[in-house]
């Protein structure tokens, strides 16, 4: 690669912005690569056509439209790919990862994601605006916020409608803010509330912290604690009395809302800044290993990513291309077996309605050994053909035709293979997911977190989909409503959901405290003060009418270890 001998000949990939310009000085050449359009882009091509042979190709992951890179494995540099969003697309990038040498992700918690398939990933957060500390008595807004609401953010939703009671004029909101505006704002800003959708460090963190603000972040744990101090640079909020304790406290102590935003600004240009993530980029490529994939393996690869996208209707127009492409390796030597190729051909096939192909490939799933169901990829092969033959996500195909019968016996002969216990004595479709839910909770699988799974058009591919599965089926089932609040109770961000599913839960479980309970502390947790406190208050009573007051306080003082639950409950 040369690292060390030459300027270094970097091809950036949707990588706009400061980046380019702190490559630059650092003293490489840079050429900027901006494809407008989705779907595959031919780079050795581009690179051709710009007579540019590069030392290191970085692509940033796009947000919005996809773009995937085809001929990397022609290219003789080093290959580096940045996953921005891994929460939301591990599902595809853990394939697209094995085309590079080297993926970082701005996400920790989620590299295990990025790694399934073996590709090589580092951590990389995202990194902080530039530009001088603006005074807060020059900042007209005590607190404020940007970012979109609305029936698909309600934890969100409900943190603005919190925020608005706590300081009925001095909360502004802003959506739809391009960059430049959006950080004109933050820098007129004295607090900013931070909501993530699935747990995850976002860029808003960076953003308003790196404009002097303070940042008031859900609590995520050692990940965020690292990149800002909390207490010092950040605060952190568990649920919304702890919330709105801080912003009492800051908005009585100006002085000391000052300090820390001059603390996050000072922490985000000396170590957060896209000159210092430029820095970590060259140190982590000058060492990085050549394993990316090669020849017919990148192909395999690129079209596993490809398959993933198209499930998830983010690649339009490429179904037929794909599904003849994915055949073509699949019938390669060494390849014919491959649980991965056989579970994106069912799972295409499903997406472009080919029955006819899905019962050929459920037979030839059906003729494998048994050992090729005993790993992950295995695993989620006999998922996909297990739901398959329970006739799962497919639409009636005319007016007065009558849905595919489940074929029981060929899914549970799938689940059996794969160690599902089956339901003991009859099963209905609704039962085998359980039992997959089941087996999946204890399996080396990725969630598949950002796919927009739809039980009436899709397979399920995870633990969780195959609860929303049953739950589509078997509306109201309780069993799969406890079974899915428990999953997600183990899912940072999903607390919306949570709330939702305990309600349902509650409807059937009146007599149970421990519910009614667990529902108030998720709506604290998601920002909702009234409802979680009037939740718990009716979670006492039902304790209190079965002589179980002392198990209850001692459940609520575990969950409240500063005791600021119990001292709003006094107030009730």
């Amino acid at each position: 690669m040369g690292f060390m001998d030459h300027p270094l000949r970097i091809c950036l990939v949707h990588a706009p912005g400061p980046l380019g310009p702190a490559f630059q000085e650092l003293g490489c050449e840079v050429l900027q690569l901006m494809p407008p359009e989705s779907g595959v882009f031919d780079l050795p091509g581009a690179l051709r056509q710009h007579n540019f042979a590069p030392d290191m190709v970085f692509q940033r992951e796009r947000l919005g439209p996809r773009l995937l890179l085809a001929g990397l494995e022609t290219i003789s540099a080093v290959r580096v790919f940045w996953a921005l969003d891994p929460h939301l697309n591990a599902f595809w990038q853990a394939a697209y990862a094995r085309l590079f040498d080297l993926t970082f992700s701005t996400q920790r918690r989620w590299m295990p994601h990025l790694q399934y398939c073996g590709a090589a990933v580092r951590h990389l957060p995202w990194y902080a605006p530039a530009g001088p500390f603006t005074p807060f008595a020059n900042r007209p807004h005590l607190a404020g916020f940007v970012g979109r609401l609305g029936p698909t953010r309600p934890a969100r939703t409900w943190l603005a409608q919190l925020l608005r009671t706590l300081l009925p004029q001095d909360f502004a909101l802003q959506d739809n803010l391009a960059f430049e505006p959006m950080l004109d704002f933050y820098r007129a800003t004295k607090l900013v509330p931070n909501e993530s959708i699935t747990g995850e460090v976002n860029f808003r963190l960076f953003e308003a912290a790196g404009c002097g603000c303070v940042v008031l972040a859900q609590d995520l744990g050692q990940e965020q604690a690292e990149l800002f101090e909390p207490g010092r640079e950040m605060l952190v909020c568990a649920e919304a009395l702890e919330l709105a304790e801080h912003v009492r406290m800051l908005a009585g102590r100006p002085a000391l809302a000052e300090a820390m935003g001059r603390a996050a600004h000072e922490r985000a240009q000396r170590e957060h800044s896209p000159l210092a993530r430029a820095r970590s980029i060259l140190r982590e490529a000058a060492g990085a290993a050549r394993q990316a994939a090669t020849g017919q393996d990148a192909w395999r690869w690129l079209s596993l990513a490809l398959a993933g996208l198209f499930e998830a209707d983010r690649l339009d127009g490429a179904g037929e291309a794909l599904a003849a492409g994915l055949a073509a390796l699949n019938a390669q030597d060494g390849w014919r077996d491959d649980p991965m190729l056989l579970t994106a051909r069912l799972r295409v096939a499903h997406a472009l309605g080919r029955a006819d192909e899905l019962a050929d490939l459920l037979c030839r799933a059906e003729a494998l050994p048994d050992d090729k169901f005993c790993d992950g990829p295995g695993l989620i092969l006999a998922l996909t053909a297990s739901a398959s033959a329970l006739g799962l996500g497919r639409p009636v195909p005319a007016a007065n035709a009558a849905p595919q019968a489940p074929n029981i016996a060929l899914a549970l002969a799938f689940a059996r293979r794969a160690g599902v216990c089956p339901p003991a004595g009859h099963a209905d479709p609704a039962q085998v997911l359980l039992a997959w839910a089941e087996r999946l909770n204890n399996a080396p699988t990725p969630p598949r977190a950002g796919f927009s799974y739809d039980a009436r058009r899709h397979l399920p591919g995870s633990a969780m989909e195959c609860l929303h599965s049953a739950l589509a089926l078997s509306p109201g089932n309780l069993a799969a409503l406890r079974a899915a609040a428990a999953h997600l109770a183990l899912a940072p961000g999903t607390e919306a959901l949570r709330v939702g599913l305990l309600s349902d839960v509650s409807l059937h479980a009146r007599d149970d405290w421990r519910i009614g309970l667990e529902l108030g502390l998720c709506n604290l947790q998601t920002f909702r003060p009234g409802p979680g406190l009037a939740e718990i208050v009716l979670a006492a009573q039902t304790a209190q009418t079965q002589g179980e007051e002392q198990l209850f306080a001692e459940a609520l003082a575990q969950a409240d270890a500063s005791g600021r639950i119990r001292r709003a409950l006094a107030k009730h």
